[in-house]
């Protein structure tokens, strides 16, 4: 189902879905993560894009998102991303319609650290990073580690 289908039309939304890099097409010899940062290539700029904003995260050939912003918007991103050919195995974890906004329009940011990601998968009882295991409550942990990068920040 459609999420302009769940949501009126303008509902601010934050959405969460998890991946797979997918490099079949252009495997490189230097190693994994050289691969999956391929994925943040950056998109061309469109309306819809400088509406939402999000974070993620990139490991273990793995790739989670969470992006928020008016409900045509994040539908729009999230079928770009599932038709993406630099994406295999697109899950949406989580849609849901958000109260608040948490993340800078028209910036995606990487959030977590080694540290920081362990501590809340062993909080979870999970030992590695693997996002089809994550659930609500993990995404909202996760959305939580960029809230404390922003006071670190904000503190300094």
């Amino acid at each position: 189902m459609k999420l302009t289908e769940r949501f009126e039309a303008g509902t601010w939304v934050r959405a969460a879905f998890c991946s797979e890099a997918n490099f079949s097409h252009w495997a490189d010899p230097r190693g994994t993560e050289l691969e999956v940062s391929r994925i943040l290539y950056p998109a061309p700029r469109s309306r819809h894009f400088e509406m939402i904003g999000g974070i993620f995260h990139s490991g273990d050939h793995f790739y989670l998102q969470v992006i928020e912003g008016p409900v045509e918007s994040v539908e729009w991103y999230l079928e770009r991303a599932e038709d993406d050919v630099r994406h295999a195995k697109f899950r949406l974890i989580t849609a849901d319609a958000a109260e608040t906004r948490r993340f800078e329009p028209g910036t995606l940011r990487y959030v977590g650290g080694y540290a920081q990601l362990h501590a809340l998968q062993v909080a979870h009882g999970l030992d590695s990073f693997n996002p089809y295991r994550y659930t609500a409550e993990m995404i909202e942990d996760f959305v939580a580690l960029a809230d404390e990068q922003d006071s670190a920040r904000a503190s300094r």
